[in-house]
């Protein structure tokens, strides 16, 4: 039995050598097992966190940028050519944030679309316990952080094509008089207004435009634009890429994906305060994310002082002691040995009788 255990390393090789201690050590076992697999899926945690954290890094820089464009669009020394420059440049920092925001992935989850984690609404729970407690699981919560959400851009937030008309059977499709105004972005959308006296009202991204029968139809005829020209007047639509064109036979709302307008001074000190608003929603995402990164770290070096210490207990209960079974060991074989020498000297002893017997 010694040298099984000295062979083995186990003082418990078999249910037999101890009942009661099988069973407890299969539970720290479980218990160990499940601890490690926990350490490893906080560190997967942070990972993932620290995956978005450099994403939403990137997005800050991008906005930084965003706002100096802004702020040199304000200054009057600027024709309105060099504002038209500077919001290219706006623009186009506007498609690299929603691109950032829709390839930033862990494992095939996005993390900037406030679409990721188990439930698809950007919380992702961590689980940090080898238990089912709801205490095991800490939970992240990545908000989506593209350029409409951050509220930096003018694209629309509703991929349809709309038509709104006063009455049925003006050009397109009929629509009631009275709605929200949607539109694919980068695509024109029709306002349609057919010539009706009734009083119509649209609400365009959430702005409410109204049209009362004393206003001309927009762009109908080649009417005066009167509806065309609130909307062209408006610093919030402005804002939100919203313009207003008239042809011969329509009148157009054309809502492009692009950042804030800073086409005048007062549009850009607009555009100012939008992207500070989206850098202080991007900083208090990262603090978020940060708390938790932390608390992570906290629950990693716990979880491994709790490993150690099960492993130990585990060892004690059937871990073989190698000073004990060495010294057992030894004392069956000495008494072997002894035993040997004492049957060997017997035997001698018989052999000696014998030949005074034959002499």
């Amino acid at each position: 039995l010694a040298m099984e255990r000295l062979s083995t390393g186990k003082r418990i090789n078999g249910a037999s050598d101890d009942a009661a201690g099988v069973a407890i050590a299969s539970r720290l076992t479980s218990e160990i097992k499940g601890t490690n697999q926990a350490i490893r899926n906080a560190m997967d945690g942070q990972a993932l966190i620290d995956t978005a954290e450099g994403a939403h890094q990137e997005v800050e820089n991008l906005l930084q940028r965003m706002r100096e464009i802004a702020v040199q669009a304000a200054n009057d020394t600027n024709s309105s050519s060099d504002r038209t420059s500077l919001q290219t440049e706006m623009d186009a920092l506007v498609n690299e944030i929603d691109r950032i925001a829709s390839v930033t992935t862990w494992a095939g989850q996005n993390l900037l679309t406030g679409t990721g984690g188990n439930n698809s609404n950007g919380t992702f729970g961590f689980q940090v316990g080898s238990r089912t407690n709801a205490s095991d699981t800490i939970t992240a919560t990545i908000a989506a952080t593209d350029a409409v959400t951050l509220g930096v851009s003018g694209k629309s937030v509703t991929d349809s094509n709309t038509l709104f008309d006063d009455a049925a059977g003006a050009a397109g499709t009929a629509a009631a008089a009275t709605g929200s105004y949607t539109a694919t972005e980068g695509t024109d959308t029709i306002l349609v207004a057919d010539g009706a006296a009734a009083a119509s009202t649209v609400t365009i991204e959430g702005v409410v435009i109204s049209r009362t029968s004393a206003m001309p139809t927009l762009g109908i005829n080649g009417e005066a634009d009167a509806l065309a020209a609130a909307i062209n007047e408006n610093d919030t639509l402005r804002g939100l890429g919203v313009s207003a064109a008239r042809t011969s036979t329509d009148g157009q709302i054309r809502i492009y994906k692009g950042g804030n307008s800073i086409a005048t001074a007062s549009a850009a000190e607009t555009a100012i305060s939008n992207i500070d608003t989206a850098i202080q929603t991007i900083n208090t995402q990262r603090a978020n994310l940060g708390a938790v990164s932390n608390r992570l770290d906290s629950t990693i070096s716990n979880l491994t002082n709790i490993s150690s210490n099960l492993q130990a207990g585990r060892g004690r209960i059937e871990d073989a002691d190698f000073a004990a079974e060495t010294t057992t060991l030894a004392k069956a074989q000495i008494l072997q040995q002894a035993s040997t020498a004492m049957l060997a000297q017997a035997n001698a002893s018989k052999q000696n009788v014998l030949s005074l017997l034959q002499g």
